[in-house]
């Protein structure tokens, strides 16, 4: 149905050159307002903002009235560039809100090419009026699949952006319903900060809230990226008397802010806190409990921040890189030259080498030998091992899956273990990979990402291996082709079929189960972890802050995340590690499409 609509949209509404001219303009002299479908605004009407529009008492009549309001103002002055472009955002909102945030690509196209006729005639062929939409318009009549077609609209927004056409980038993103933030200069809708006359700043601030509140239908909360703004117009609506609904926008704040507390600066948290004060104490009103809640997350903050400090200061006393002379070991010294360091740690320290015979690049990781390391038995074999040593065989052995490190060799002196390691050139570990895509990745490509992730997980447990620590910072990535390969097996065990009692990973990825009852079994709480993995790549940040989170489960999307992986998310997060999914279960799931997988390389697991 979607495709039919683009098609038929496309053959309707796009102006063909040859036409003659006065099918482009109006040639009635009254045609000074352009009509709706529906009239909410009466004639002299003039309505005020009816904000903040996330409570639960806004009038949403007068919303639609205020919209209608807005497109009628916009008519009045298309002279202006800015206003023509405004005319395009209103009318977008109009029919995003008559659909109650639901609205397909093939719609907005069919009405970017109604309204831009509709303009022309206005406008009586005017050197001034932009045809950008028409760009947009016939880009959103692509019969791409959903995912690939949102993104090439985010692409076009991109390359507005570029050109310093700042309103259109910005429309593109609101029609692919991208949340604010997300993109370069992306938190106020129409400019590229916080303008500098009152007027300037009332039309961006009405503009991005609409937006929000129709993101919020389907999402169901706030964009975080503009609670900072949001605090602002709180902020000037008191010093002009308005303090109830001051304290209105205070509490729709800090309804966001306690969801997604993590997102939000505690400085935003310190005004919200300060002003709801100021005003509760002009009304001499009770304190409300949402402003005892903020004042908590900020203690709680505080005390996050200084643990962290207090362990980053404990850290960095403890990994001290690890001396390492190549000359204490002669067989090693003779096949490998030793460079730069990658990276050190409580593991040890991992430097980048090359392999003298045939110059493969290498990775060397340098382990301090400690009387407490555990040995363990290769199943099937004799020699006791060192753990990671042991670990790192079974994985490497033939056949060998192409999405982990593979063990090359390894060496021990009095003193030292060495591991010789693959090094994939180029690469960088997921975690830098997401943080330089804006800590969000596209789903086309955390799909292939995740597929090959989980395809890791999976020829572990086959191998009879619990990594233990599958997290962005474990996973290599080549930023050019997105190959994925998990590393570092230094918390990992061999698999029992029974509950670990003991946990070795990193706080945050680690399931119910194990706060609960402190014990888990491995193949649900690897699942577990596997989900939280998929979270953060397309929503930027863990899904639980605390261990009270983990219990209770509770999971909010952004608005842009499709329904089929806020849906593989869910089942790798069940609560009852027995529901969780398998690996092969997750990799039948229908958010991984057929198209993907047959572009990543299936190692013989």
């Amino acid at each position: 149905m979607a495709k039919l609509m683009m098609r038929n949209c496309a053959e309707v509404f796009v102006p063909h050159p040859e036409e003659e001219e006065d099918e482009y303009y109006c040639n009635e002299e009254g045609a000074d307002v352009l009509q709706h479908e529906e009239k909410y605004v009466s004639d002299g009407e003039s309505l005020t903002f009816p904000g903040p529009l996330m409570r639960v008492k806004m009038q949403k009549d007068e919303l639609m009235r205020f919209i209608q309001q807005k497109c009628q103002e916009c008519l009045l002055h298309l002279d202006d560039p800015q206003q023509q472009k405004s005319y395009f955002f209103w009318t977008i909102m109009e029919r995003f809100y008559k659909k109650n945030g639901r609205v397909i690509m093939a719609e907005i196209a069919a009405l970017l090419f109604k309204e831009y006729g509709l303009l022309r005639r206005k406008l009586r062929r005017v050197d001034n009026q932009e045809n950008w939409c028409l760009r947009l318009a016939r880009f959103l009549c692509s019969t791409a699949p959903e995912d690939q077609h949102r993104e090439d609209i985010i692409n076009m927004g991109d390359r507005f952006a570029s050109r310093g056409w700042t309103y259109a980038a910005h429309i593109c993103y609101v029609v692919a319903q991208v949340d604010l933030g997300s993109r370069p200069q992306f938190k106020l809708i129409g400019c590229t900060s916080l303008p500098e006359t009152k007027s300037a700043i009332r039309e961006a601030m009405e503009r991005t809230e609409v937006y929000e509140y129709l993101l919020s239908l389907s999402s169901g909360f706030g964009q975080t990226h503009f609670q900072e703004f949001k605090c602002i117009h709180a902020y000037e609506l008191a010093e002009v008397g308005l303090d109830a609904l001051a304290l209105d926008y205070c509490e729709i704040i800090a309804t966001t802010v306690l969801r997604y507390s993590r997102r939000i600066q505690s400085t935003v948290v310190e005004w919200v806190i300060s002003l709801s004060e100021k005003l509760l104490q002009r009304k001499e009103a009770e304190e409300p409990e949402w402003l005892m809640k903020l004042r908590q997350l900020l203690k709680d903050k505080a005390e996050l921040c200084s643990s962290s400090e207090e362990q980053k200061e404990s850290s960095s006393e403890t990994e001290e890189t690890l001396e390492f002379d190549p000359s204490v070991h002669s067989e090693f010294d003779s096949r490998y030259t030793v460079g730069e360091l990658l990276g050190t740690g409580g593991f040890g320290s991992v430097f980048a080498g090359v392999r003298k015979a045939d110059e493969q690049p290498v990775a060397i990781k340098v382990l301090a030998k400690d009387p407490y390391d555990e040995f363990i038995t290769i199943p099937g074999e004799t020699l006791k091992l060192p753990r990671e040593v042991a670990l790192m065989k079974m994985m490497s052995k033939p056949p060998h899956c192409e999405n982990v490190v593979e063990l090359l060799e390894w060496f021990e002196t009095a003193d030292i273990y060495i591991l010789v390691l693959e090094r994939p050139v180029p690469c960088m570990d997921l975690y830098q990979f997401h943080k330089l895509n804006n800590r969000r990745l596209s789903e086309p490509v955390a799909r292939e990402v995740m597929w090959q992730v989980v395809q890791a997980a999976h020829h572990c447990h086959l191998r009879g291996v619990l990594h233990r620590d599958i997290k962005p910072m474990n996973i290599l990535i080549n930023p050019d082709t997105l190959a994925v390969k998990l590393i570092d097996f230094g918390c990992g065990d061999l698999m029992i079929y029974e509950p670990f009692r003991e946990y070795e990973g990193t706080d945050g990825y680690y399931p119910p189960e194990w706060v609960l009852h402190e014990e888990y079994f491995g193949v649900p709480a690897t699942v577990w972890s596997l989900g939280i993995v998929l979270y953060q790549l397309v929503c930027g940040d863990f899904p639980f802050m605390n261990d009270t989170e983990i219990i209770d489960g509770q999971l909010s999307f952004h608005s842009d995340v499709s329904d089929e992986c806020c849906d593989l998310i869910r089942l790798c997060l069940e609560q009852d590690p027995s529901s969780r999914p398998g690996f092969r279960e997750i990799q039948t799931h229908k958010w991984f499409k057929k198209e993907i997988r047959d572009s990543v390389q299936n190692p013989s697991c």
